[in-house]
Protein backbone atom coordinates (compact mmCIF):
# COMPACT_ATOMS: atom_id res chain seq x y z
CA UNK A 1 0.00 0.00 0.00
CA UNK A 2 1.14 3.58 -0.79
CA UNK A 3 2.57 5.55 2.52
CA UNK A 4 0.97 8.45 3.47
CA UNK A 5 1.18 11.55 0.91
CA UNK A 6 2.32 15.33 2.79
CA UNK A 7 1.49 18.13 0.62
CA UNK A 8 2.58 21.38 3.52
CA UNK A 9 -0.04 21.12 6.60
CA UNK A 10 -1.98 18.83 5.11
CA UNK A 11 -1.59 14.91 5.05
CA UNK A 12 -3.55 12.27 3.08
CA UNK A 13 -4.12 8.72 4.00
CA UNK A 14 -4.44 5.96 1.82
CA UNK A 15 -7.64 3.72 2.77
CA UNK A 16 -8.34 0.51 0.66
CA UNK A 17 -12.01 0.23 0.11
CA UNK A 18 -12.00 -2.66 -1.24
CA UNK A 19 -9.45 -5.26 -1.70
CA UNK A 20 -10.90 -8.47 -2.65
CA UNK A 21 -11.59 -11.54 -2.11
CA UNK A 22 -11.29 -10.97 1.25
CA UNK A 23 -13.24 -14.11 2.35
CA UNK A 24 -14.41 -17.65 1.20
CA UNK A 25 -17.20 -16.38 -1.58
CA UNK A 26 -18.76 -19.39 -1.13
CA UNK A 27 -19.66 -18.72 2.59
CA UNK A 28 -20.79 -15.22 1.56
CA UNK A 29 -23.74 -16.41 -0.98
CA UNK A 30 -23.26 -13.35 -3.14
CA UNK A 31 -25.30 -14.84 -6.09
CA UNK A 32 -27.58 -18.04 -6.63
CA UNK A 33 -26.38 -20.83 -8.71
CA UNK A 34 -26.60 -20.71 -12.36
CA UNK A 35 -26.69 -17.03 -12.80
CA UNK A 36 -24.69 -15.39 -15.54
CA UNK A 37 -22.53 -12.59 -14.02
CA UNK A 38 -19.27 -12.36 -16.58
CA UNK A 39 -18.56 -8.81 -14.50
CA UNK A 40 -17.79 -10.86 -11.49
CA UNK A 41 -15.95 -14.10 -12.19
CA UNK A 42 -16.12 -15.32 -8.77
CA UNK A 43 -20.09 -15.22 -8.88
CA UNK A 44 -20.39 -16.01 -12.24
CA UNK A 45 -22.46 -19.58 -13.06
CA UNK A 46 -21.93 -20.38 -9.37
CA UNK A 47 -22.72 -24.43 -7.99
CA UNK A 48 -22.53 -24.95 -4.71
CA UNK A 49 -24.95 -26.57 -2.39
CA UNK A 50 -23.28 -24.47 0.71
CA UNK A 51 -26.50 -22.51 0.93
CA UNK A 52 -29.10 -25.88 1.31
CA UNK A 53 -26.43 -27.88 3.54
CA UNK A 54 -26.32 -24.66 5.69
CA UNK A 55 -30.20 -24.37 6.15
CA UNK A 56 -30.52 -28.49 6.51
CA UNK A 57 -27.76 -27.82 10.00
CA UNK A 58 -30.24 -25.33 11.08
CA UNK A 59 -32.88 -28.12 10.96
CA UNK A 60 -34.31 -25.89 8.16
CA UNK A 61 -35.46 -26.62 4.85
CA UNK A 62 -36.74 -23.85 2.38
CA UNK A 63 -39.95 -24.71 2.35
CA UNK A 64 -39.88 -23.61 6.23
CA UNK A 65 -38.83 -20.09 5.45
CA UNK A 66 -42.11 -17.67 6.13
CA UNK A 67 -40.45 -14.24 5.16
CA UNK A 68 -37.22 -12.98 3.23
CA UNK A 69 -36.05 -9.41 4.33
CA UNK A 70 -34.71 -7.91 1.45
CA UNK A 71 -32.84 -4.28 2.67
CA UNK A 72 -32.48 -3.85 -0.56
CA UNK A 73 -31.96 -5.08 -4.11
CA UNK A 74 -28.32 -4.63 -5.15
CA UNK A 75 -27.29 -7.59 -6.80
CA UNK A 76 -24.79 -9.47 -3.88
CA UNK A 77 -28.46 -8.68 -1.65
CA UNK A 78 -30.88 -10.73 -3.70
CA UNK A 79 -29.08 -13.36 -5.70
CA UNK A 80 -30.38 -16.25 -3.52
CA UNK A 81 -34.18 -14.92 -3.83
CA UNK A 82 -34.66 -17.24 -6.82
CA UNK A 83 -33.99 -20.44 -8.37
CA UNK A 84 -33.79 -22.03 -11.49
CA UNK A 85 -37.07 -24.76 -11.98
CA UNK A 86 -37.02 -25.84 -15.59
CA UNK A 87 -35.49 -23.45 -17.39
CA UNK A 88 -37.09 -20.88 -15.14
CA UNK A 89 -36.87 -18.64 -12.13
CA UNK A 90 -38.95 -19.48 -9.28
CA UNK A 91 -38.66 -18.59 -5.70
CA UNK A 92 -36.59 -20.18 -3.73
CA UNK A 93 -38.52 -20.55 -0.60
CA UNK A 94 -41.90 -21.11 -2.09
CA UNK A 95 -43.69 -20.74 0.80
CA UNK A 96 -42.00 -16.75 2.00
CA UNK A 97 -42.93 -13.51 1.05
CA UNK A 98 -40.51 -11.20 0.05
CA UNK A 99 -40.42 -7.99 1.98
CA UNK A 100 -38.90 -5.03 -0.33
CA UNK A 101 -39.23 -1.25 -0.38
CA UNK A 102 -41.73 -0.24 -2.75
CA UNK A 103 -39.56 2.91 -4.26
CA UNK A 104 -36.86 0.58 -4.02
CA UNK A 105 -38.51 -2.07 -6.46
CA UNK A 106 -40.12 0.76 -8.24
CA UNK A 107 -36.27 2.13 -8.95
CA UNK A 108 -35.11 -1.27 -9.91
CA UNK A 109 -38.21 -1.78 -12.00
CA UNK A 110 -37.59 1.03 -13.79
CA UNK A 111 -34.00 0.30 -14.48
CA UNK A 112 -34.68 -2.73 -15.61
CA UNK A 113 -37.33 -1.32 -18.63
CA UNK A 114 -34.41 0.90 -19.63
CA UNK A 115 -31.49 -1.85 -20.46
CA UNK A 116 -32.42 -4.85 -19.13
CA UNK A 117 -28.41 -6.02 -19.56
CA UNK A 118 -27.39 -3.48 -17.15
CA UNK A 119 -29.19 -5.03 -14.20
CA UNK A 120 -29.24 -8.81 -14.99
CA UNK A 121 -29.99 -9.53 -11.24
CA UNK A 122 -33.17 -7.56 -11.28
CA UNK A 123 -34.60 -9.72 -14.66
CA UNK A 124 -33.87 -13.24 -12.29
CA UNK A 125 -33.51 -12.24 -8.88
CA UNK A 126 -36.44 -10.00 -8.63
CA UNK A 127 -39.08 -10.02 -11.35
CA UNK A 128 -39.50 -13.71 -10.60
CA UNK A 129 -40.45 -12.67 -7.61
CA UNK A 130 -43.48 -10.42 -7.92
CA UNK A 131 -44.34 -12.32 -10.80
CA UNK A 132 -45.67 -15.43 -8.60
CA UNK A 133 -47.22 -13.06 -5.75
CA UNK A 134 -44.30 -13.47 -3.23
CA UNK A 135 -43.43 -9.91 -3.19
CA UNK A 136 -44.81 -8.02 0.06
CA UNK A 137 -44.32 -3.90 -1.06
CA UNK A 138 -43.72 -1.65 2.10
CA UNK A 139 -43.69 1.62 2.80
CA UNK A 140 -41.65 3.67 5.64
CA UNK A 141 -41.51 2.00 8.91
CA UNK A 142 -43.14 -1.68 8.48
CA UNK A 143 -43.76 -3.97 11.28
CA UNK A 144 -44.06 -7.32 10.72
CA UNK A 145 -44.41 -7.95 14.69
CA UNK A 146 -43.82 -7.04 17.86
CA UNK A 147 -39.81 -8.21 17.28
CA UNK A 148 -39.50 -7.43 13.56
CA UNK A 149 -39.65 -4.16 11.92
CA UNK A 150 -37.89 -2.37 9.07
CA UNK A 151 -35.78 1.02 10.12
CA UNK A 152 -35.50 3.29 7.55
CA UNK A 153 -31.84 3.68 6.24
CA UNK A 154 -31.54 5.73 3.07
CA UNK A 155 -28.69 6.66 1.11
CA UNK A 156 -26.79 3.53 -0.20
CA UNK A 157 -29.72 3.15 -2.34
CA UNK A 158 -32.99 4.99 -2.57
CA UNK A 159 -34.98 3.20 -0.22
CA UNK A 160 -32.92 1.02 1.69
CA UNK A 161 -33.99 -0.80 5.11
CA UNK A 162 -32.12 -2.29 8.09
CA UNK A 163 -34.08 -4.71 9.93
CA UNK A 164 -34.20 -4.60 13.86
CA UNK A 165 -35.27 -8.10 15.68
CA UNK A 166 -35.75 -8.80 18.87
CA UNK A 167 -37.36 -7.10 21.94
CA UNK A 168 -35.92 -3.39 23.73
CA UNK A 169 -32.62 -4.87 25.75
CA UNK A 170 -32.45 -8.02 23.92
CA UNK A 171 -32.44 -6.76 20.26
CA UNK A 172 -30.32 -6.74 17.13
CA UNK A 173 -29.99 -4.42 14.34
CA UNK A 174 -29.37 -6.00 10.66
CA UNK A 175 -27.32 -3.02 8.76
CA UNK A 176 -28.08 -4.43 5.34
CA UNK A 177 -25.61 -1.89 3.60
CA UNK A 178 -26.44 0.85 5.94
CA UNK A 179 -22.61 0.99 6.84
CA UNK A 180 -19.07 -0.81 5.11
CA UNK A 181 -16.15 -0.62 6.79
CA UNK A 182 -15.29 0.46 10.37
CA UNK A 183 -13.89 3.81 9.41
CA UNK A 184 -17.41 4.82 8.58
CA UNK A 185 -18.45 4.74 12.14
CA UNK A 186 -15.36 7.26 13.24
CA UNK A 187 -16.21 9.06 9.86
CA UNK A 188 -20.04 8.85 9.56
CA UNK A 189 -19.87 10.82 6.71
CA UNK A 190 -17.32 9.01 5.08
CA UNK A 191 -18.81 7.68 1.22
CA UNK A 192 -18.94 4.86 -0.99
CA UNK A 193 -18.46 3.88 -4.56
CA UNK A 194 -21.65 2.43 -4.62
CA UNK A 195 -23.72 4.59 -2.74
CA UNK A 196 -26.91 6.38 -4.43
CA UNK A 197 -26.76 9.24 -2.44
CA UNK A 198 -23.42 9.23 -0.32
CA UNK A 199 -24.41 12.37 1.11
CA UNK A 200 -27.91 10.95 2.49
CA UNK A 201 -25.98 7.76 3.54
CA UNK A 202 -23.87 9.81 6.22
CA UNK A 203 -26.61 11.64 7.45
CA UNK A 204 -28.56 8.30 8.32
CA UNK A 205 -25.77 6.59 10.07
CA UNK A 206 -24.77 9.51 12.25
CA UNK A 207 -28.64 8.95 13.51
CA UNK A 208 -28.51 5.45 13.81
CA UNK A 209 -25.57 5.53 16.20
CA UNK A 210 -27.23 8.66 17.88
CA UNK A 211 -30.07 5.99 18.36
CA UNK A 212 -28.00 3.23 19.31
CA UNK A 213 -25.18 3.89 20.86
CA UNK A 214 -25.89 4.08 24.15
CA UNK A 215 -28.11 1.08 23.96
CA UNK A 216 -27.05 -3.07 23.98
CA UNK A 217 -28.82 -3.34 20.56
CA UNK A 218 -26.19 -5.51 18.64
CA UNK A 219 -25.67 -4.34 15.10
CA UNK A 220 -25.25 -6.97 12.75
CA UNK A 221 -23.10 -5.50 9.97
CA UNK A 222 -22.98 -7.07 6.53
CA UNK A 223 -19.75 -6.72 5.01
CA UNK A 224 -17.17 -6.21 8.09
CA UNK A 225 -14.91 -9.36 7.94
CA UNK A 226 -15.12 -11.39 10.91
CA UNK A 227 -15.96 -10.03 13.53
CA UNK A 228 -19.17 -8.77 12.28
CA UNK A 229 -21.22 -8.18 15.38
CA UNK A 230 -20.76 -5.77 18.38
CA UNK A 231 -22.27 -2.39 19.94
CA UNK A 232 -21.62 0.73 18.86
CA UNK A 233 -20.33 3.22 21.21
CA UNK A 234 -19.61 7.13 21.04
CA UNK A 235 -15.95 7.70 20.12
CA UNK A 236 -14.78 11.53 19.99
CA UNK A 237 -17.22 12.98 17.27
CA UNK A 238 -17.70 9.42 15.99
CA UNK A 239 -18.86 6.28 16.66
CA UNK A 240 -16.22 2.75 17.06
CA UNK A 241 -17.60 -0.66 17.53
CA UNK A 242 -16.94 -3.00 20.27
CA UNK A 243 -17.11 -6.84 19.53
Amino acid sequence: MTSAITLKDITIYPIVEQQAPFFDVMEFFPTRNHKPRPARPLWNMMNSDRFEKGLAAAGLTVEDIDYVMCTHLHVDHVGWNTRLENGRWVPTFPKAKYVMADRELAYWTQKEKDDRSAVPWITDSVLPIVEANRAQVVKSDFVLNESIQFIPTPGHTIDHYSVLVGQPGQDALITGDMIHSPIQGKYPELGMRADYDSRAAGQTRRKVFDRFCEEATLMCVTHFPSPSTGRVRRWGDGYKFVA
